[in-house]
This record gives structure tokens, sequence and C-alpha cells, in this order.
């Protein structure tokens, strides 16, 4: 497995699963919106969040998609990019993705509270299809 092919699993998805370590040592988990743009996975958020704040004090993370049966697990780094106004291709990215008119009021073109992207610096990868564990079984690192 590639790095190139989990970035292109990772283009369709809708929602990712983000998992970050709060100070205490203990677990948080969130569902969020997020984009790539050659081969790297973005992420937005709002830095008064437990993500955010989780991801200032440790900016390890763990990304996954929604399904138990098609499962992609990727461990890395998020990296604090600045305000969506500092990553134009970001948000213009996101408004192409997330075209549904539900959605709008939920990206940083149209919610100024949303103050902070990240971008995956990635570490490793574990893939697998749960009809067919033991072939499927694939893993990554850089």
């Amino acid at each position: 497995m590639t790095w190139a092919e989990i970035a292109r699993r990772l283009c369709a998805p809708r929602q990712y699963w983000l998992s970050t370590t709060n100070p205490s040592g203990g677990p948080h988990a969130a569902p969020v919106w997020g984009v790539v743009n050659e081969e790297t996975l973005y992420f937005y958020s709002q830095r008064k969040t437990v993500r955010a704040r989780n991801l200032a004090a440790d900016p390890r993370a763990v990304v996954h998609l929604e399904s138990g049966e098609d499962v992609l697990i990727v461990r890395g780094r998020l990296d604090d990019l600045g305000t969506p106004a500092e990553v134009p291709f970001f948000v213009a990215a996101l408004a192409a993705k997330y075209t549904r008119p539900e959605d709008q009021q939920y990206l940083p073109s149209n919610d100024p509270d949303f103050d902070v992207v990240y971008a995956l610096r990635p570490q490793s990868a574990m893939a697998w299809r749960l009809d067919d564990f033991t072939a499927s079984q694939r893993r990554w690192s850089c």
C-alpha cells in the first residue's frame, strides 16, 4: 500500500473520525469534515473545541473512516496551519466538496468561528476489508 493509494481513499468520504488525546492522557474522538489536496488531508475547527485544545497540547492523532467493514486508519500528527483565510485553497476545496444547502452554515467561509486549519502529516496506516480480512490486510509507514 502506498501513500498515494491511501490519499485516494481519503478523498471521497464526507466525514472522518478524528481521535486526539487530552492533557491527562484520555482519548477524545469526534467526527470532522475535511478535504484532500495534493495527497494531504486537511481539517478545520474552532480553537475553543476539545479537539483543538488537545491538538495544541499534543498534535498526534488518529484519523479513520466511518466504515467498520472497509477500514482505513491513519496515524500521524496534525500541523496547525493558521486560520482558514491563510489557507484559501482549503476553503475553496471545502466549498467544492460540501455543496448541499444545509452544509453552507458549517463552512469556514460562512462561519468566522472556525479559526484553525490542520494538515495531517501521516506516519503509518492500516487497512482491511471485513469480508476478506486475512487477504486484505495492508500496512504503510513513512
